[in-house]
């Protein structure tokens, strides 16, 4: 029997990739057995999976709401054929419920047993994380007669990582793991020309008067070379702004949120806006004028659940995109949580009656890889871990204040201890008694190293944190001198708004994080953070881990009443307890006045 490495290598969906490449993949896939008529995956379940026949055959068949079979989703897997790689990357819904077919090890033995390789979505998203070059491995091609390579859907989907490598290395977004780039705009170009008009006019004017004007007299000669050296300046400059102000604002949106990025350049302020794709409502588009319908620049607003209220992707082309795209999200998103709905109740009903999983792991990949010795901590990974400004460690993510903070904090420290070094060299460069200099140089020197070494250390103290239940804000004086702490649970944040306010704060890239809750005293705001942008998406994350594993938590004991009516049911029923609802007979009565 084949390895699970040595099966993958003859797949034509793995055949371009390198030998590290295809263990890798072998790595994060589970070969199970199945037995005949084993129910691989149900119809409406949630799939994020690869499904691949290693042997045996599985049969697939597709439903219509009045239980007829849905013409296409009735078909056989033979061994080396799969469905479906477009989940590897975007979770859907399964079409079709899926059976181990008679004879599954490929015999007429219906005992026989065959075996499936399954490979997580999850898992290989984080596998072309961090080796990304597998993602052109994986490039489609045919060669006449077989497919090689992911399907074109499954490849256009596989792009798309390499935009989030792109975003995400920019902090544009600041993606999170598992967050695909499904559209990007800036303002309209036709907008941006519109400001523009001014800048040109006033250098068109310059190389007009540079032209034109006469020199006959000093006066003239003087305003021929200073208008026109004036003028190209102020319109330079207004050109290099109003260029920066367009290039500043931008809209994203991906499968989990949408995001607006808004540069003011009158404040020199960043504001960043990101709304859940669950909260999203209503998409209008406006077109507000006849230019604007010519020449398709428009407004698309979002209506959403948030704090937010509306979100406008304003002066964009082609807003009709934007309608598109998140109507698209939205029934991807409402369709795989009914299918985990659907999922979990199945779970928990089989969970109630005692039924075995239909699936059962088989070990058919060589010997385990060997556990690897935890090497011991380096001194730059201790040093990160003391001073670096985001530090995760196990479910808690710390922060603290940018580096710009720090050296504000210790420059007259810093300051006041060079001139005690400058003016004790200048002391004995002048002859000065020895003693004296030691003496004052040590007083004012060991004076101003404690006031740095308090200043760095208050800086180090003042920490913000992510947990998987809380965000906190703790404020410690140094050396243990006082602590103040303020916390809000992750199940009361409404909104995180995130802002780089200034010149400074825009140039080294510090901000705030404004994390507003449910209660009146509880809103928390993380004060000159770097990356205000990533800390956002960080509780972001974690509020939709939670929001998630809330789900799972309020509906496991409504699942389990469920499963527990429907045991009481059925018992009821065994017993003839429960009378009869519709006559003998009517059905069939029915039926035959209804028929031609």
């Amino acid at each position: 029997m084949a390895t699970k490495l040595e099966f993958i290598g003859t797949l034509p969906i793995f055949a371009n990739l390198s030998e590290a490449a295809r263990t890798a993949v072998a790595a994060i896939a589970t070969e199970y057995a199945f037995k005949p008529n084993t129910v691989i995956a149900y119809q409406r379940d949630v799939a994020n999976s690869l499904y691949i026949v290693k042997e045996g055959r599985l049969f697939a068949k597709g439903l219509d709401a009045g239980g007829r079979a849905r013409e296409g989703l009735t078909r056989t897997y033979e061994p080396r054929q799969s469905f479906d790689d477009l989940w590897l990357f975007v979770p859907g819904v399964h079409p079709a419920t899926v059976k181990g077919s008679t004879g599954a090890g490929g015999t007429s033995n219906p005992d026989d047993e065959g075996r499936l390789l399954i490979i997580p979505g999850p898992a290989f998203h984080k596998l072309l994380e961090e080796f990304p070059v597998i993602i052109d491995q994986l490039a489609p091609r045919d060669d006449g007669e077989v497919h090689y390579g992911l399907s074109d859907a499954a490849w256009q989907e596989a792009r798309k990582l390499k935009l989030h490598r792109q975003v995400k290395a920019s902090s544009a977004a600041a993606l999170m793991p598992e967050e695909r780039l499904e559209f990007f705009a800036r303002r309209s170009l036709w907008l941006l020309a519109g400001r523009l008009t001014l800048p040109v006019t006033l250098v068109l004017a310059a190389a007009i008067i540079l032209i034109l004007m006469p020199i006959d007299t000093g006066l003239q000669r003087a305003l021929k070379i200073g208008a026109p050296l004036v003028l190209t300046l102020i319109g330079l400059s207004w050109f290099f702004l109003r260029w920066i102000d367009w290039r500043g604002d931008y809209f994203v949106i991906t499968n989990r949120h949408l995001t607006h990025h808004e540069f003011d350049l009158r404040h020199f302020r960043i504001r960043l806006v990101k709304i859940p794709i669950g909260q999203v409502q209503t998409v209008e588009v406006l077109k507000p004028s006849f230019l604007a319908t010519f020449f398709n620049v428009g407004t698309a607003r979002v209506t959403t659940a948030a704090a937010a209220g509306k979100v406008l992707f304003d002066f964009i082309d082609q807003p009709g995109r934007v309608k598109d795209v998140l109507e698209r999200l939205v029934g991807q998103y409402r369709a795989v949580e009914s299918a985990q709905t659907q999922a979990l109740m199945r779970q928990s009903i089989e969970k109630h009656f005692g039924v075995d999983s239909p699936l059962k792991a088989a070990d058919a990949g060589g010997p385990a890889p060997a556990r690897a010795t935890p090497r011991p901590e380096s001194f730059l990974a201790r040093l990160q871990r003391r001073y670096g400004w985001r530090v995760e460690e196990g479910n808690t993510i710390t922060y603290r204040k940018s580096l710009f903070i720090l050296f504000k904090r210790i420059a007259w420290p810093a300051l006041v201890l060079t001139v005690v070094v400058g003016l004790s060299v200048l002391a004995l460069y002048l002859d000065v008694t020895l003693w004296i200099v030691i003496l004052a140089a040590v007083a004012f020197g060991f004076g101003d190293l404690l006031w740095l070494i308090w200043q760095a250390e208050d800086w180090r103290n003042d920490i913000f944190q992510v947990t998987d239940r809380f965000v906190i804000d703790i404020d410690r004086a140094p050396f243990g001198f006082g602590e103040s702490r303020k916390q809000a649970p992750i199940s009361n944040i409404q909104n995180v708004n995130a802002t780089r306010p200034g010149f400074l704060a825009t140039l080294f890239n510090f901000g705030f994080v404004s994390i507003d809750t449910a209660g009146a005293a509880a809103d928390i705001v993380f004060e000159y953070v770097p990356n205000p942008e990533v800390i956002q998406s960080d509780i972001f994350q974690r509020l939709d881990e939670f929001r998630q594993q809330q789900r799972v938590r309020e509906g496991s004991a409504r699942r389990e009443e469920y499963a527990l009516l429907i045991d009481v049911y059925r018992q009821a029923m065994e017993q003839q307890r429960i009378p009869q609802r519709t006559p003998p007979g009517y059905i069939e009565e029915e039926s035959n006045q209804q028929a031609p």
